[in-house]
């Protein structure tokens, strides 16, 4: 059975690849990276920069078996801000990556969609949950579970306000159900994109 611990620098490339894997199919990654024969490399290189803010700044969890890093869990506590202000600005950003990946136009097209979910978060935002994956190889195990309920019962407290996170794949909503979550609202992100659906963590 992987073990779980907190995720270093070292693991970045493990991360990148772990989530291009298991994100391959998913719905939003293919409507922002509609080509199939280069999804994999780019959603690594377009989540990439997020992952390095996620390890340095927020909580990254992995579960890690056989040596190698099989899930993770990133996490942006209550309050924390992951691009620090007066810090040295580094490259690339998310932002910029999508940029070069899809175009200009298409990138603040799929950008300015996702922000619409923004009013669907808690009235008290608690930790917000952004990449939930685990390895095709490795998943059907219950790893996806171990690493939620490992975070919420780290982040959670009668201060944090209420934890929450976003989904693209409807495939994930009994999961998220049964770790008991609730739906908050959705999003069509577009009139050919998926529905982002919003749940917030009791």
């Amino acid at each position: 059975m992987p073990t779980l611990r907190r995720a270093t620098a070292a693991d970045l490339p493990a991360l990148r690849t772990v989530c291009a894997l298991a994100y391959r199919t998913n719905p939003l990654m293919r409507w922002v990276l509609p080509d199939d024969a280069t999804r994999a490399d780019a959603c690594a290189a377009w989540l990439g920069p997020s992952l390095e803010r996620y390890v340095a700044h927020g909580r990254v969890d992995v579960a890690v078996g056989g040596g190698a890093v099989v899930g993770l869990a990133a996490w942006r506590p209550a309050g924390v801000v992951l691009v620090q202000p007066g810090s040295p600005t580094t490259l690339p950003s998310p932002a910029g990556v999508l940029r070069a990946l899809v175009g200009a136009a298409r990138a603040e097209q799929v950008l300015t969609a996702l922000g619409r979910s923004a009013p669907l978060a808690p009235e008290t935002p608690g930790a917000y949950l952004n990449y939930l994956a685990v390895h095709p190889d490795h998943q059907g195990r219950g790893l996806g579970g171990t690493l939620l309920r490992a975070g919420l019962d780290a982040l959670r407290g009668p201060a944090a306000g209420t934890s929450w996170l976003a989904t693209s794949d409807p495939r994930n909503l009994a999961f998220y159900a049964r770790h008991g979550c609730t739906r908050a609202g959705a999003v069509d992100l577009a009139p050919d994109g998926p529905t982002l659906t919003v749940l917030h963590v009791r």
